[in-house]
């Protein structure tokens, strides 16, 4: 490379407005350009000449973690990069891109190349948009959360029972059981009381029902007064126990303003392999109307 050549190219590294360094294969600094003399406010008389390990503007520790990761560099003649903090002149500190490759020049001499670059501005805007999208996340499960559980009776949604019997019946295809229930002249309890009573009966309903089964169990709210609760691993024969259980604790437990037992209708059925939802749904529906 002619002296023109080279001055040329030490004037165009000059006035580029990222910092930039040389290091020959001892890691003694050849060049700093102006961008690196300003951004840690030295002078490059001071620098030249110089490893990493008597800058004192760096950090003790870190100047023996650049040296080492720089000796690497030449030794491999590879290309790494880091996001770093630094400390620039105006004692704040900032985050950086650190840009590093090992280099041998066509006579075999080796050396370092260092260019860093200050992305704090970059990082704030990533981090603020970081954060807008963790808050969107959340808030996106919460309301994911909320479409999967009643919010009047606190069991699941209709939209989790579709869920876990397209699970049982599409994909495990293993035994469960249905049951539907739904509580009986539900209609001349809202007309005559109020629907803030009708909400009220509700919520004891699904409160002693959710007590009388398993903790394997699903139970949901339909819609209005229906309720569906599903039992993996169980026969016909378990869940018309369990109905019984539910139909016999909700009519001792369960009172109407008029002082009245509340009582429900229960159906149920028993999953046949390559039936889908709706007919195991149906079933039990069509029992739940010959219960009554």
């Amino acid at each position: 490379m002619s002296s023109l050549s080279f001055a040329t190219l030490m004037t165009v590294l000059d006035v580029l407005p990222n910092a930039v360094f040389i290091k020959d294969a001892d890691l003694r600094f050849t060049f700093i350009n102006r961008a690196y003399e300003k951004m840690f406010g030295v002078d490059r008389k001071g620098v030249l000449g110089k490893t990493v390990l008597d800058l004192e503007y760096l950090p003790k520790k870190d100047r023996e973690k650049y040296q080492a990761e720089d000796g690497e560099m030449v030794l491999q003649q590879e290309v790494s990069h880091h996001v770093v903090d630094y400390t620039f002149a105006d004692g704040n500190e900032h985050t950086c891109l650190y840009w590093s490759s090992g280099f041998k020049d066509e006579s075999g001499v080796c050396g370092l190349l260092g260019v860093i670059v200050d992305i704090a501005e970059q990082s704030h805007t990533i981090g603020t948009l970081r954060n807008q999208l963790d808050s969107m996340i959340n808030r996106v499960r919460q309301a994911d959360e909320s479409s999967l559980t009643d919010a009047l009776t606190g069991l699941y949604t209709r939209k989790y029972l579709d869920m876990v019997l397209e699970k049982y019946t599409r994909l495990e295809k293993k035994l469960f059981c249905c049951i539907m229930m739904d509580v009986d002249h539900f209609k001349q309890i809202n007309d005559s009381f109020g629907h803030l009573v009708g909400d009220s009966v509700l919520k004891d309903v699904a409160q002693v029902a959710r007590g009388c089964m398993r903790e394997m169990d699903t139970v949901c709210r339909y819609g209005g007064e229906e309720f569906v609760v599903l039992m993996p691993g169980s026969l016909l024969e378990q869940a018309e126990q369990a109905a019984e259980r539910i139909r016999r604790a909700v009519s001792g437990a369960v009172r109407g303003p008029d002082g009245q037992p509340v009582t429900v209708s229960l159906g149920c059925s028993e999953y046949e392999k390559h039936e889908d939802a709706l007919r195991v749904l149906h079933r039990a529906d069509k029992a739940l109307y010959g219960a009554k």
